[in-house]
């Protein structure tokens, strides 16, 4: 590379391609915490759900 403009456009286009990978990595993290924020909260109303039916009435005159 004998031009400095020619490195100056290899150096945007490396900056433009970590700043894309790094929003891609980014965006991975936050899709698996509310994948598992999502999870459990399933888990936490199945509990709900399932408690008073196990300490429900026993039945019984």
């Amino acid at each position: 590379m004998e031009n400095v403009w020619d490195a100056t456009k290899l150096m945007f286009i490396i900056y433009g391609l970590g700043a894309i990978v790094s929003f891609l990595v980014a965006w991975v993290i936050k899709l698996t915490f509310i994948a598992i924020r999502a999870h459990g909260a399933r888990g936490e109303a199945g509990d709900a759900q399932a408690a008073p039916a196990k300490t429900g009435p026993q039945g019984g005159a």
